[in-house]
């Protein structure tokens, strides 16, 4: 789901295409790939880079607010909108994979994802000093069955129901708190190491050699996003190479975040 924040000339929308055609075994997803725009600008920006990008005349009532930034008052009903359009695609029967705009696609994650789960999924942990928050990976698969059509629904009525901090808008959230909701529904979870979905918040030296995705995570200014995105998917294409000669051997010491810092 992209804004026109995400979906303009240097913008994170091209290093995620981007990152489709440079990663391994991941230009097959493209065809599968549909970007959900959510103003006119970012639509008709979308369809110069992508032949899947639906208007957002489709889903006019999730639509009519724009977000402007991560950061910005609108970011709760971004992710509500989100949700909205996960219960849509369930009820129409399609499994799911779900992605933030600010992931980089190195390889195909599919043999991490059990299709006997409700829900695959890499929670990552932040904390605001009081208390430790699970958030998501930039990255989940999501079953089309009744159970999780029908948790989701609940999680959709509560929102109305209850006053949420921002945390409980991630989906690891609401899985860790709602335990026994989501045992209720029988909505099971494939908790996948958060090792091999990596992010900003946890470096390793070794991440191209691990890794599925990379989650631009810890940083809250989309053009220093797109800048440090931009230097790993250099990285990656660098090591790459590097494996195709028989050099992977020689250690790569991580250039980035360079903006994405603090």
């Amino acid at each position: 789901m992209v804004d026109e924040s995400h979906a303009r000339p240097g913008s994170l929308l091209e290093v995620l295409l981007q990152s489709f055609k440079s990663g391994q075994d991941t230009q097959r997803f493209l065809n599968h790939l549909v970007i959900i725009t959510m103003d006119p600008q970012a639509f008709e920006y979308c369809r110069f880079l992508h032949p899947h990008c639906i208007h957002p005349s489709t889903f006019e009532p999730y639509f009519s607010t724009k977000r402007q930034s991560i950061t910005s008052p609108d970011h709760s009903v971004f992710s509500w909108r989100r949700n909205n359009v996960l219960i849509d695609v369930i009820e129409l029967g399609y499994n799911i994979i779900f992605t933030d705009t600010d992931v980089l696609w190195l390889r195909s994650p599919l043999e991490n994802f059990d299709p006997s789960y409700e829900l695959s999924i890499s929670c990552n942990f932040s904390s605001d000093g009081e208390r430790t928050y699970s958030m998501e990976g930039g990255i989940f698969f999501m079953k089309a069955n009744a159970a999780a059509l029908e948790f989701l629904k609940h999680w959709k009525l509560s929102m109305f129901l209850y006053l949420r901090p921002n945390a409980e808008e991630s989906l690891c959230e609401t899985i860790t708190q709602n335990v026994d909701i989501a045992d209720a529904y029988g909505v099971r979870v494939h908790h996948i190491d958060r090792n091999q979905f990596g992010g900003f918040c946890q470096l390793n030296n070794d991440m191209f050699e691990t890794v599925y995705t990379i989650h631009a995570n810890c940083c809250d200014d989309l053009t220093s996003k797109v800048h440090d995105m931009t230097i790993v998917l250099d990285d990656w294409i660098r090591f790459r190479k590097r494996v195709k000669n028989n050099n992977a051997t020689e250690k790569m010491t991580l250039r980035w975040p360079q903006k994405c810092i603090g």
